[in-house]
């Protein structure tokens, strides 16, 4: 009968761990060189985005997570520069090694999905870090209607942030069959194509932003009849296009007829502040947490970073780039 009993509540045990282990995924990596640093994760899983940090020590690095649907994870490290992207399922024993130098030589393994897009990117990561990603997805997700990983491709790599771009990637997600673009991954992706293809006709409104030297402040659309709004983060080309723009902006232009507003959707201020001290700027410089869905400009359908809004004093957007070369020939046209 102990015996039994003893078979019983073992076969319970072993239950209760497949259960566990079914209910959560791992993620065991290495990061290369070696290094102790900190890595950020994020990923929807199907109710709300989930985040952590976790500690790699001596390039190794785990944790665990539980998604209700397999999700994208996107990895950064602690100036959140992207480090690589995983495909989860609740289940899955994810293994990786990440290149620092590179979020598009990531290895990995644990699902087939993960397996074949991170291998994907691999043969591919010169081409995509030269920007001729689009070709490539577009040649992948019409030869692969019915795999998954067109959609991952799809949402992680396509430029839709251009009415032509958008249009095409709307066509591209319509082309993916129904259980190949599961709603967990695309559903950000749906709401950023039919907000930007209707963008154009939403007003800029008065927003509330930490302002540098003022603290929490309203900008006001009314206070100049032509303002530039220009957003981006420390790690989006900011000293290469966003700085050298404004500062030719704030110089051609007097202060009353076109207004520079710059503002950074850094995660946090440390990293503005980080980011204003050197620019010696003296025009209107703010700060918004939240990213692209920041409070205030959440209705204007962000979608990359850099990008650059001009708007008169009602707020009616005139120009929407991520091309600073854009905006200066806008405004010059303007005068």
């Amino acid at each position: 009968m102990k015996s039994l009993k003893t078979l019983v509540i073992g076969l319970l045990a072993v239950v209760a761990t497949a259960c566990g282990d079914s209910g959560r995924f791992s993620v065991q990596g290495t990061v290369e060189g070696g290094k102790s640093m900190n890595l950020r994760y994020v990923f929807y899983n199907g109710n709300a985005f989930a985040q952590g940090i976790t500690a790699v020590r001596d390039g190794r690095f785990s944790f665990e997570g539980v998604t209700m649907q397999p999700a994208m994870m996107e990895l950064y490290d602690n100036d959140y520069r992207l480090l690589g992207r995983l495909y989860v399922a609740n289940g899955d024993e994810i293994e990786c090694t990440i290149d620092p130098s590179d979020p598009y030589m990531l290895r990995a393994s644990g699902n087939d999905a993960l397996a074949r897009w991170t291998r994907w990117q691999r043969d591919n990561a010169p081409a995509l870090n030269a920007g001729r990603a689009d070709a490539l997805v577009e040649k992948y997700v019409g030869e692969h209607t019915a795999d998954v990983v067109s959609t991952l491709l799809l949402t992680s790599l396509y430029d839709a942030s251009t009415p032509d771009g958008l249009r095409r990637a709307d066509s591209l997600l319509s082309l993916i069959e129904p259980d190949a673009r599961p709603m967990n991954l695309t559903q950000s992706f749906m709401a950023q194509i039919d907000a930007n293809l209707h963008a154009d006709t939403l007003r800029v409104r008065d927003f509330k932003a930490r302002v540098l030297g003022k603290g929490p402040d309203t900008v006001r659309v009314a206070d100049a009849p032509l303002s530039v709004y220009a957003l981006s983060t420390e790690h989006s080309l900011r000293k290469d296009s966003v700085v050298p723009l404004l500062t030719e902006l704030h110089k051609r232009s007097g202060r009353r007829s076109v207004r520079v507003v710059d503002i950074s959707l850094d995660a946090d201020t440390t990293a503005w502040r980080r980011i204003t001290r050197p620019d010696s700027a003296d025009w209107t410089q703010a700060w918004l947490p939240g990213g692209t869905a920041a409070r205030g400009i959440d209705s204007l359908a962000v979608p990359s970073l850099p990008y650059f809004i001009v708007a008169d004093s009602t707020g009616r957007q005139l120009l929407r780039t991520p091309s600073a070369g854009a905006v200066r020939h806008y405004i010059e046209s303007a005068k």
